[in-house]
């Protein structure tokens, strides 16, 4: 075999086996990318009826009866779940229930940040098991009525001690 013959075998292997496969690839790609449509979400067909609220009016308000009471010595947070307040370190399973309860209302030390009353929705929440973890750590505990009425004189108290 003569070294052109060799040359152009080489040659063509090289056209039937590396250049062509790259044609080929670079040409599907193109196509994938030209023809794949955007998949972006049309926002203009949503309606807003209200402009959004971080909470009702009511618990609002409670909000600022609390951080008048507490005179900036405490923050309050709301809304925050269980399994935040209280760490669990070895049982996933109680951890996991944990997060399933809700506190409404947590009031925390400023200085220390330790928390110092909690409050719940007694409509919402199984109490035993709430003031049962709870007095274990020594922590206050309210339950509203199930009309949402408080009483101050027990969150004085209860931010007191």
């Amino acid at each position: 075999m003569s070294a052109s013959m060799v040359s152009s075998y080489v040659f063509m292997y090289f056209v039937l086996f590396m250049a062509v496969p790259f044609v080929a690839v670079v040409f599907v790609l193109t196509c994938i990318k030209f023809f794949k449509g955007d998949k972006a979400p049309d926002y203009s067909s949503l309606q807003y009826i209200n402009k959004p609220h971080f909470c009702n009016k009511q618990v609002l308000n409670y909000l600022h009866e609390l951080n008048t009471l507490s005179e900036g010595k405490y923050d309050i947070l709301y809304g925050i779940n269980m399994d935040d307040v209280v760490e669990i370190s070895n049982n996933q399973e109680l951890k996991e229930l944990l997060h399933l309860h809700k506190l409404d209302y947590v009031v925390i030390d400023h200085e220390s940040a330790e928390v110092k009353l909690v409050i719940t929705n007694e409509v919402d929440q199984p109490q035993s098991f709430i003031n049962n973890i709870f007095s274990q750590f020594n922590i206050s505990h309210i339950q509203l009525g199930k009309d949402g009425k408080y009483n101050i004189n027990d969150i004085k108290t209860a931010l007191a001690a």
